[in-house]
């Protein structure tokens, strides 16, 4: 999953489409027991992927500008997982990037939940009324769940003993143009009254 993730845009996102697209109809196949209109549906799962796979491209994209490239993507993945920081971790870019993800993850707590019981009355009502083989989208959606819920627990708790650890180590990254290893102002301790500013 790692090598899947470093991958360049132009290689990813050509798998993300296939197994997207092959996914979605795949699923439609599957759950009208008519098998009619398969060249539509064909044509649908092509739409879907087409929209989807630019959503995510737009997504993977902003996520590793913001984090430095697809190896530091991939080294905060591994540190949710794991809960082992890199020595070499730029706790400038670090620090903000666990936040926003430890947000997420708090927000699976509940959108978890909401969205089985979704997905539970849908599979239902078309179990009822289309097909019996929802019982088993079913049955796989609750195992999805059951799996989110405590991957949720064990990225929340990786996430907080990252953080703290992040916080004791001093602010690695410098401003762009400086060179390495140059001291840096502190942020504030420099300041001047509006008459100086004018003079």
């Amino acid at each position: 999953m790692d090598r899947i993730r470093r991958l360049p845009l132009p290689a990813l996102l050509p798998i993300l489409f296939v197994v997207v697209g092959g996914l979605y109809f795949l699923f439609g196949l599957v759950g009208d027991p008519s098998r009619e209109d398969v060249l539509a549906r064909l044509i649908g799962a092509l739409f879907y992927a087409t929209g989807m796979t630019v959503v995510f491209g737009i997504v993977i994209a902003v996520r590793r500008r913001k984090a430095g490239g697809a190896d530091a993507v991939t080294a905060m993945q591994r540190t949710i997982r794991t809960g082992a920081v890199p020595a070499d971790a730029d706790t400038a870019t670090w620090i903000p990037e666990l936040e926003r993800y430890r947000v997420r993850y708090r927000r699976n707590r509940w959108a978890v939940p909401v969205m089985f019981v979704v997905f539970a009355a849908v599979c239902v009502s078309l179990a009822v009324t289309v097909s019996p083989v929802w019982w088993l989208f079913l049955v796989l959606f609750a195992a999805l769940c059951v799996y989110s819920v405590w991957e949720t627990r064990r990225a929340l708790r990786n996430l907080d003993s990252s953080l703290e650890e992040l916080r004791r180590r001093p602010i690695t990254s410098a401003p762009a143009g400086s060179a390495p290893g140059t001291p840096q102002p502190t942020a504030g301790a420099a300041w001047t009254l509006p008459g100086d500013a004018a003079s």
